[in-house]
This record gives C-alpha cells, structure tokens and sequence, in this order.
C-alpha cells in the first residue's frame, strides 16, 4: 500500500502535472473568477518552472559540492554503500547491466575500489526487473561489478529493500549480522539530488557514513550558463520535467518525517 501510495504522490507532485492540470481547468471551467485564477496560476507557474536559471539555482541550493577523488586520499573507506536508482529495470536482456541517468552511482564505486579508496562495494536494492523471473538490482549490479574486475569477496548484495528507508533499514540489518568487528568508516555513494533524503535515512538508523554525491543536476559556478539570455529569459519546456525529481525528494523528506523515519 506505501508503494501504491508513493507513486500517486509521486506523480502529482511534479509541476508538469500542475501545469497540465490547470491548463485544463482554464479552458473547461466557465468564464469568471476560478477561471481567471487558473489562468493566471498557470501563467505564473509556467514562468517559474520554465526558467533555467531559477532551476540551476534551486539545484546548487540543493545538492551537496561534489566530491574530488583526491578528497578521499589516505585510508581507504571499509565500504562503499551505493544505493540503487541507477539501471533501466525494464530493459532486456538481463545478460548485462543497463545504466539509467543516475549510473554514475555505479560507475563511480567501481573506479573508486579499483582506485584503491574502498575495500568492498555493498549494492543496496531490491528494485526488480520487468523480466520473468525477475532479476534485483543489486544482484545485476554485483554480477556487472565482478565482470569489471572487482573480486566476488569485495561485493555484496543486498536486495530485498525497495525505498531509502528500507535501504538503510536492510544495511544496518547487515551489520548486525555480521560476527566481524563493524567497518568504521562508511561512504554512501548516491546521486547528489538524492543526497539529504539518504543522509537523512541512515543517519535515523544510527549510521554515520561520508558522502559521495554523482550525477549532479547542473553544473556548478558557471557564470556562462548563468547569465545568457537563453539560461536566464527565455523559458525550457524540458525544464519543467526536471523538476520532478527534485520535488520527489521534497515530498519524500515530508513523509520521511511525518512517518519518524528520520
């Protein structure tokens, strides 16, 4: 029901069904005051939502500075937690692994243990795939990372959790499992849009971990991209639908909250 639940909200949440729906509204409510508001709600929304230069703001608030790979210098981190979101889950054939807009979370645990700055990858996620039967993430993720040259003892899977919550709740289930002593040092590896809702998470669970933020939305001090006409004036359709992850996260920290979890 939570997941049923999660992806109603998550669907209207998105201000491209905002603006969808009042478009609607202004043309099928009768002339008069509702229809006067929802034409000029939808004007101003329109406006806000389309400018490319209050979105690359809003993500620069909002997302965690990168990370250089020369910060992590000196002992390497136990384990790097790398949260799923990252594979086309509806892509066939599941001989291999098909990145998503977010594979840099992969990618980028994989090159850090070959860099030496992790001892173990742990892919965290029970997100299965369309096909019968079914694959998890983190399985295909773990096999993928194998075939990359990361040896089988430096991977583990864990694939049962669905969300961030469950995420975090299935990582400390881990530990407490384990009869070797706790790694100490933890880094969580994630998009950077993704970042405060997963810090959030663990951090409810009692977990400390550093982050590793990927795939950031937009670039960072860019005067160039900041003040041109055409990334300050003139509105993006394609940015409307960019904000809907974003407002996802929003949302998700609401109910994180509403529900204790963090």
């Amino acid at each position: 029901m939570y997941s049923l639940l999660s992806a109603i909200a998550s669907f209207f949440v998105q201000p491209a069904v905002w603006l969808v729906t009042l478009a609607a509204l202004s043309l099928w409510l009768r002339p008069g005051r509702w229809r006067t508001v929802a034409r000029w709600a939808l004007a101003i929304l329109a406006v806000v939502f389309s400018n490319p230069w209050l979105y690359h703001r809003a993500m620069q608030w909002w997302e965690p500075a990168p990370l250089a790979i020369e910060a992590l210098a000196g002992e390497p981190w136990d384990e790097a937690i790398v949260l799923g979101g990252f594979t086309r889950l509806w892509a066939m054939p599941t001989d291999r692994l098909h990145l998503n807009g977010d594979g840099n979370r992969f990618l980028h645990a994989v090159e850090l243990y070959h860099l030496g700055r992790v001892g173990r990858l742990i892919f965290v996620s029970g997100g299965m795939t369309d096909t019968e039967p079914p694959m998890a993430e983190a399985d295909l993720a773990a096999r993928t990372a194998e075939r990359l040259g990361v040896p089988r003892g430096a991977i583990v899977a864990l694939n049962t959790s669905r969300n961030t919550h469950e995420n975090a709740a299935e990582y400390r289930d881990y530990l407490d499992s384990q009869a070797d002593p706790r790694p100490q040092r933890l880094l969580m590896v994630t998009s950077a849009f993704h970042a405060r809702r997963s810090m959030a998470a663990f951090a409810g669970q009692g977990l400390e971990v550093t982050l590793f933020p990927t795939d950031h939305r937009t670039g960072r001090d860019h005067a160039g991209r900041r003040w041109t006409v055409g990334n300050t004036i003139l509105p993006s359709p394609g940015t409307v639908l960019s904000w809907g992850p974003v407002c996802r996260e929003w949302l998700g920290l609401v109910v994180y909250r509403l529900r204790g979890w963090i």
